[in-house]
């Protein structure tokens, strides 16, 4: 795959992981201000079950993103089968690498884009907790 083919499905992809995760993202405030307010002075239980399902929704999030990059990875031909798409996608998402599945040449832009996508997406779900977090005891980020 050329290196331009390459930069331009990273980068759709990336897009579109982004799109899935902002989206995720809002449906969640969204939830959390219909179900409850975002208020400090909240009792254990019922913030643990808010940073619970905030938690939730996002790691759902990025088990989507996951799978939609090993479904390209089987698409384009870089891996073959199910299972070897997916664990590279894995260890490639989460920045892991152990490098026991690497991609051919003509893929190997492809997997770095993942890497990108991944650091990308954990950035934003770290400061997204920072900040309901923030909120829920009554200080600002």
């Amino acid at each position: 795959m050329p290196v331009a083919v390459q930069i331009a499905l990273g980068s759709a992809l990336l897009i579109i992981c982004a799109t899935i995760h902002i989206s995720v993202a809002m449906v969640t405030v969204a939830w959390l201000r219909a179900k409850q307010p975002l208020r400090h002075g909240l009792t254990y239980w019922s913030g643990f079950k808010t940073i619970s399902a905030l938690f939730l929704f996002l790691l759902f999030s990025h088990t989507v993103q996951i799978y939609v990059w090993a479904f390209t990875f089987w698409a384009s031909g870089a891996l073959q089968g199910y299972e070897a798409p997916i664990y590279f996608s894995l260890v490639t998402y989460t920045t892991l690498g152990y490098g026991d599945i690497t991609l051919t040449e003509t893929f190997r832009i492809l997997g770095a884009m993942a890497s990108v996508c991944g650091i990308l997406m954990f950035g934003l779900t770290t400061a997204f907790l920072v900040g309901v977090i923030a909120r829920l005891l009554g200080t600002k980020p």
